[in-house]
C-alpha cells in the first residue's frame, strides 16, 4: 500500500481530519496492540513494529497502518514491509459493508496470479484485539497518481516523459483488463441474491436500500430520478462478471520504469459485471481531465484509446458505456454526499455543491434543481 488520495478533492483533507479525530486509540496504543498480536503470528518475542504510520489520503473507508516488522527466526534477523487495514469504526463511508470480503478478493486474485495485488498475509476476525476486525498483508512499494492535486496538473506522471506515461498508462490498462479476465465463478461471496437476482440488479438494489443511510433521511429528487433512470434503462446485454469496483489509475501503484504494480481497495467489489469497471473509469478519466478544467497529459491515453485497449484485450465489444458511466457517477455523487454529511456540511445535501451528481444528471438529461 502507498500514498494516495480519495476520488474527490475538494473535501478531501477535511473528511481525512475528521476520520482520524473520531478514531478511539492513540497511534502509539494502536501500534503496541498490532505488535503484540503479530509477534504470535510470527511466534517472536523480540518482533518490533518499525516507522509506523498512516498515509495521508489513504481513503477514509477503511484506516491503514503501513510498518516494517522486524523479528529473529532460528537466530536470523527477518524484516517484511506490511500493511495493515482496519475496519471502520464511527466514520462509516459504505451501506452495510462486508469487510471480510474484501480480504478474501485478495487471496483468490493472490491465488489466481494474474492481477498485481498485494499479497493477503492474516484476517483477523476477533474484535477483542482492536475492537474492530482487521486484515494484513505484504505492502507493493511504488508511487500513486494523486487525485489531490490531480495527476495530470501535478505530480510524478506530470513530470514524467509522454513516453514514461504511456508505459504506466498501458500496464494499468493492462492490468484493468486482467480484472475483467477473472472467472467471476470464483467469487459465489459476493453473490447477494437478496438484492435481485442478476449481479448488476443486486448492485442497484443495493444502492437504492442505502439511500436513507447515506443521505440521513433527506434523498435529494435529483438522486431518486437517477434512481429511476438507472433502473428503466439497464443495458439488456449485461451478463455477471467480477467487478474491481473502483477501477481507476488513482489506486494503482508505479514502479521507477512506470510499470504498474499495485491494484488496490476492493471494497466495492461485485458481480454485476465487467462493463461497471469500464464506466467507472472513463467517469474518472474525465473526472481528473477535462471534468477539472486540466488537458489530459501526452501520452496518457485519450477516450477512444481506452476503449479499443480494453475490447482487444478483454475480447468483448464495449458497446454504449453511457449507462455504466453515469451509474458511476451516481455512486460517487452518492458517496460524496456521505463524505459531506460526515464533516456536517451544510451544503451537502444541495445539488450546485455536488458537480459530480449536476454531471450525472446532465448525462441523463435529467432536470435539476426547482
Amino acid at each position: 500500500m502507498t500514498e494516495k488520495s480519495l476520488p474527490a478533492a475538494s473535501y478531501e483533507q477535511e473528511i481525512f481530519n475528521s476520520a482520524s479525530a473520531g478514531r478511539r486509540r492513540s497511534r502509539e496504543e494502536l501500534v503496541a496492540l498490532l505488535r503484540t498480536w503479530l509477534a504470535d503470528r510470527f511466534e517472536s518475542e523480540d518482533l518490533q513494529l518499525l516507522d509506523p504510520r498512516t498515509p495521508l489520503g489513504a481513503g477514509t473507508s477503511s484506516e491503514t497502518v503501513l510498518a516494517t516488522a522486524r523479528w529473529t527466526s532460528d537466530g536470523r534477523s527477518q524484516s517484511r514491509d506490511i500493511a495493515f487495514r482496519i475496519a471502520p469504526d464511527s466514520f462509516q463511508l459504505f451501506f452495510e459493508p462486508v469487510f471480510e470480503n474484501q480480504y478474501r478478493v485478495l487471496e483468490i486474485l493472490h491465488r489466481e496470479g494474474s492481477v498485481a495485488v498485494p499479497e493477503p498475509l492474516y484476517f483477523e476476525s476477533d474484535t477483542e484485539i482492536l475492537g474492530l476486525p482487521f486484515y494484513v498483508m505484504g505492502q507493493v512499494h511504488g508511487r500513486v497518481p494523486v487525485s489531490s492535486p490531480p495527476y495530470n496538473s501535478a505530480g510524478f506522471l506530470f513530470e514524467a516523459t509522454p513516453a514514461q506515461r504511456r508505459v504506466a498508462w498501458e500496464t494499468a490498462m493492462d492490468q484493468l483488463c486482467r480484472v475483467a479476465k477473472v472467472p467471476v465463478a470464483q467469487f459465489t461471496i459476493l453473490d447477494e441474491p437478496r438484492y435481485g437476482e442478476s449481479g448488476l440488479v443486486q448492485q442497484l438494489e443495493y444502492w437504492k436500500q442505502g439511500l436513507d443511510w447515506y443521505c440521513n433521511g433527506e434523498v435529494p429528487d435529483e438522486v431518486h430520478q437517477l434512481d429511476e433512470w438507472l433502473r428503466s434503462n439497464v443495458p439488456p446485454q449485461a451478463v455477471n462478471g467480477f467487478a474491481w469496483g473502483d477501477a481507476r489509475i488513482g489506486n494503482m501503484a508505479f514502479d521507477d520504469t512506470f510499470g504498474c504494480v499495485g491494484v488496490f481497495d476492493w471494497e466495492q467489489a461485485n458481480i454485476g459485471g465487467i462493463h461497471q469497471d469500464l464506466g467507472w473509469w472513463l467517469f474518472f478519466d474525465h473526472f481528473h481531465s477535462e471534468g477539472r478544467g486540466h488537458v489530459r497529459l501526452e501520452g496518457l491515453g485519450s477516450r477512444t484509446e481506452t476503449i479499443s485497449y480494453w475490447e482487444d484485450n478483454v475480447g468483448q465489444l464495449a458497446g454504449d458505456t453511457t449507462w455504466y458511466e453515469i451509474f458511476a457517477a451516481y455512486k460517487v455523487a452518492i458517496l460524496s454526499i456521505r463524505s459531506l454529511l460526515l464533516v456536517h456540511d451544510p451544503n451537502a445535501l444541495k445539488v450546485e455543491s455536488n458537480p459530480t451528481l449536476a454531471r450525472a444528471c446532465q448525462m441523463a438529461d435529467l432536470r435539476t434543481g426547482p
